[in-house]
């Protein structure tokens, strides 16, 4: 298999291995996504890019995290809406002393149509806040809810009752403000508040509907200064995700070759360790570590024994392909290979094979005994499931073997 076969197969492994345990949490990618991405996460991270929108397989996240960011706001925002309706047929009359002519279709209107529509929206935006259907439909509730103000100020126009025409401006101010929603949305949202405005003045009976000039100007412009805040704010939202994915890949994966860390190894460790005792399944955990790796470094040179590491790394993840498997990397020249429904039998074929893999890579190693890399594999299979700690002190007294013994060998316990 060719370095370029084995890369590959490294970041396909690592795309199904991770995505369902380290990326599964809200708003964080699968860490071989991340380290794909790195260098557009990092542009985001320092302010250099002004594009709004990432590569796809980011985007999608980055929404979804948005939304779920914006979940209470949303929910309370659509709850306060429909408070405000439920209340409505009361204060329009108490306050505002609203001729009855109009306040007979408030009452239906607020009770009837907008109180149940904005309930509904916020009990949606709980059950599903990252769905994009959700977010269309909480957007479309409040151009509802704009339709109605137009009607209901026109009906009070048409019976002497003057009302601000500005007073609908307050919906997309607060859909931007506490809807967070993207800077696309919005403008989305401001162009389809624009058309309702004008068709709800085109078809109103009452030329009491029509604005004035200075109120058009006076909407364009407020809206305008919305929009771009919410450019600006999106930018900043890009900023700080960026940095939260790129601080999540340095806690989680080794950054010279790409595995999972020491920390990423153990969370993935005891899930599978928990999954063993449920299916009554065996597992097998492997120390690797390469044969005079030290040697390496200091006749080659440190960019030498970084490209080695590299190799190695592609070498034993390709060893990592069924579900439950893992490879990591745990420190210097130390790999860790965990090989879930692995019997003894299965271990010592594999790991035989491992070493004969990494001894066919012929990497110089002139200080070597041997004259090429090879790796020294102490290993050992859980029958009754216990702390990775323990496993790890097993593996490794049997890796301490093979060095004794030689190098270059698997010893399994």
């Amino acid at each position: 298999m060719t370095m370029t076969q084995r890369r590959k197969h490294l970041l396909e492994r690592l795309r199904l291995l991770l995505s369902n345990d380290i990326g599964q949490r809200t708003g964080q990618l699968p860490l071989q996504v991340i380290s794909e991405n790195r260098p557009v996460l990092e542009r985001f991270a320092k302010g250099q890019a002004w594009s709004l929108r990432f590569p796809t397989v980011l985007e999608v996240e980055f929404r979804g995290y948005c939304r779920e960011q914006a979940k209470m706001t949303r929910a309370i925002t659509a709850l306060l809406t429909a408070l405000i309706f439920v209340t409505a047929p009361a204060w329009t009359a108490l306050l505002l002393q609203v001729p009855e002519t109009t306040r007979q279709p408030t009452l239906y209107l607020s009770l009837f149509l907008l109180t149940p529509l904005f309930v509904g929206v916020s009990l949606a935006v709980l059950l599903k806040p990252r769905s994009a259907w959700v977010e269309a439909l909480f957007m479309a509730a409040f151009l509802i809810d704009v339709a109605a103000i137009e009607f209901l100020r026109a009906q009070a126009e048409a019976n002497g009752y003057q009302v601000v025409a500005v007073i609908s401006v307050a919906v997309p101010l607060a859909v931007f403000s506490l809807g967070r929603l993207s800077a696309l949305r919005s403008l989305v949202f401001t162009l389809l508040y624009a058309a309702v405005l004008v068709i709800s003045a085109s078809l109103s009976p009452w030329s009491g509907g029509a604005r004035a000039e200075t109120e058009v100007l006076t909407l364009f412009v407020v809206l305008s200064i919305a929009l771009v805040a919410t450019g600006f704010s999106q930018r900043t939202r890009r900023q700080n995700w960026a940095l939260m994915q790129l601080m999540q890949l340095g806690a989680q994966a080794d950054y010279l070759t790409g595995l999972p860390n020491r920390s990423a190894l153990e969370r993935h460790v005891e899930k599978w360790i928990r999954a063993s005792s449920r299916e009554a399944k065996v597992y097998s955990i492997a120390v690797i570590d390469l044969d005079y790796f030290k040697r390496i470094n200091d006749r080659y040179g440190h960019l030498y024994g970084d490209g080695v590491l590299n190799e190695a790394a592609m070498t034993i993840a390709t060893f990592a392909r069924r579900p439950g498997d893992l490879a990591a990397r745990v420190g210097g020249e130390e790999f860790v290979l965990f090989l879930y429904g692995c019997d003894p039998d299965c271990a010592q074929a594999r790991l035989e094979l491992l070493r004969a893999s990494i001894e066919a890579l012929n990497i110089e190693n002139g200080d070597s005994p041997f004259g090429k890399l090879t790796a020294s594999i102490g290993a050992t299979t859980v029958q009754n499931p216990e702390a990775i700690s323990a496993s790890y002190e097993k593996a490794d007294q049997c890796l301490y073997a093979a060095k004794r013994a030689g190098r270059n060998q698997v010893v399994l316990a």
